[in-house]
C-alpha cells in the first residue's frame, strides 16, 4: 500500500486484512511500473532514463550517414519510443512533464535529422522544422491517443474484473485544501471536451463507434493532431 511521505509516519508499518500482511511503503514496482501515492513524475523520469540509455546505445546509428532517415525513424518509433512511453495509458501529465518528454524527444530527433545549412552556416533545426520532418504525432499526442484507446479498453472490461472495480469505486473522504491533483479520469475527460463529446463512457460501450472517436481523436489538430 503506497503512502504519502508526509503522512507515513501516522501509519502502521503494516495492514492486516483478514490472513493477509501488508507492509506500508512509499512506492512498489507492479509489472515494471513504478507505482507512487497520485505522483506519476517519478515514473516518468524512470522511463526517460530508460529511454536514454536505449538513446545512447543506438546514437551511433541514429548519426550515421549509411541509414536511411526512415530506418532511423522507425528504429525511435519502435526501439526508444516504446521504451519511454511503457505503461503510459495510465499517466496523469501535467504540464512538466509534458515539457520532459518533449524536451527527450526532440533531443532524439535532433540526433537523426542533424543540422540545417542555409546561407553557408550550420545551424540547429527550430522544433516546428523537426516534426515538419518527422510527420508523425508528437510525443505528447502520442500519449494522449494511447490513454484515450485505454479508456476503450477499460469500459469494455468485465465488471467483475479488478481493474473496473477499481475504476468505479468512489472513495469516501475529503479532498485536500487546494488545487487537486488531476487523476487519470481528469485527463481523459478533458481530451473528450475537446473532441466535444459528451458521454464517452456510453460511447466506447460500442465498439463501432469508439473507433470512428478514435479515427476523430487522430485527426484532431487541438488534440492529437500535428
Amino acid at each position: 500500500m503506497p503512502v504519502t511521505k508526509k503522512s507515513y509516519a501516522s501509519y502502521p508499518h503494516y495492514l492486516e486484512v483478514g490472513p493477509y500482511k501488508f507492509q506500508v511503503v512509499h512506492n512498489f514496482t507492479y509489472l515494471g511500473s513504478d507505482v507512487y501515492c497520485n505522483d506519476i513524475g517519478a515514473e516518468i523520469q524512470k522511463c526517460i532514463l530508460a529511454a536514454n540509455r536505449c538513446f545512447y546505445g543506438l546514437r551511433k546509428h541514429l548519426r550515421s550517414h549509411f541509414t536511411s532517415k526512415n530506418t532511423k525513424i522507425l528504429m525511435y518509433k519502435v526501439l526508444i519510443r516504446h521504451v519511454l512511453t511503457y505503461a503510459s495509458e495510465t499517466w496523469t501529465l501535467s504540464k512538466a512533464n509534458e515539457q520532459r518528454l518533449s524536451l527527450f524527444e526532440r533531443k532524439v530527433l535532433r540526433c537523426i535529422f542533424g543540422v540545417k545549412q542555409e546561407n553557408e552556416i550550420w545551424q540547429k533545426r527550430y522544433n516546428y522544422e523537426l516534426y515538419e520532418i518527422f510527420n508523425d504525432s508528437n510525443i505528447v499526442n502520442y500519449i494522449k491517443f494511447k490513454r484515450l484507446a485505454w479508456a476503450g479498453h477499460l469500459m469494455h472490461t468485465n465488471d467483475n474484473r479488478t481493474l473496473k472495480k477499481l475504476f468505479n469505486t468512489k472513495l469516501d473522504g475529503v479532498r485536500r485544501v487546494g488545487r487537486p491533483k488531476v487523476r487519470w479520469e481528469d485527463g481523459a475527460d478533458q481530451d473528450m471536451r475537446i473532441l466535444e463529446v459528451k458521454n464517452w463512457k456510453k460511447i466506447a460501450l460500442n465498439r463501432d463507434e469508439w473507433t470512428k472517436l478514435l479515427k476523430k481523436a487522430r485527426a484532431h489538430q487541438g488534440l492529437l493532431g500535428q
